[in-house]
């Protein structure tokens, strides 16, 4: 008797604005998400958020770059998780581009989709981690009036980092290893404490996935 075809392996493609913001969802999802296969990403520089207008040939092309990155690892695509900054406080607004953009994912793509849509910015998700800013620089330390916010509603969080956190000042390219270390720590869970319900909305779409 012949044995069974072998299963190809599967992979989660990440795409997203920036290389530090994939990165981070690099060691981001298979916190949220146990039976998280390989996670690869792709390299354009992709921007849903402000281009609601334009959606349908954007995800096209996002589907057809996810398609070619899992078959060049050999592998089936299992799941696509973009990110987008909002760049903007949560309000209404944020409901009607999360909406239409998960719409026009699971519409266009063959597989599971996630969008990491952070508002205003990543660096509003990582302050849901304050312990890990000291493990990336021991000067740093975020503030117990920062733990209290509504992250969401913080205008700028790359600057309030930069002006509060302590020194060597806060970098873009610092953010994957803060989410690094937020994941050593154990913390990285689908309700952490502290406020942002952008972090929660894309971890509640993770949890809902087919597996």
């Amino acid at each position: 008797m012949s044995p069974a075809p072998r299963r190809r392996r599967s992979v989660i493609v990440v795409a997203g604005e920036s290389n530090n913001d994939r990165e981070v969802l690099q060691h981001l999802i298979p916190a949220l998400y146990p039976r998280c296969p390989k996670v690869v990403t792709i390299n354009d520089k992709i921007r849903l958020a402000p281009a609601l207008l334009q959606l349908s040939p954007r995800i096209e092309t996002l589907r057809d770059n996810a398609r070619r990155r899992a078959e060049s690892c050999g592998a089936e695509l299992a799941g696509v998780v973009v990110h987008a900054d909002l760049d903007k406080v949560s309000d209404q607004t944020y409901d009607q581009v999360r909406e239409r953009i998960t719409a026009q994912l699971k519409k266009a793509l063959p597989c599971n989709s996630a969008l990491a849509l952070s508002a205003v910015e990543m660096e509003s998700w990582l302050m849901l981690f304050p312990d890990a800013f000291p493990k990336v620089r021991r000067g740093w330390v975020m503030r117990p009036e920062d733990r209290r916010k509504d992250l969401t509603m913080l205008p700028n969080p790359k600057e309030h980092l930069r002006k509060h956190l302590g020194k060597p000042p806060y970098r873009e390219s610092d953010s994957p290893k803060i989410m690094a270390e937020a994941v050593k720590l154990g913390q990285v869970i689908a309700r952490p404490p502290g406020n942002n319900r952008s972090f929660r909305d894309f971890a509640d779409q993770l949890a809902a996935w087919r597996k």
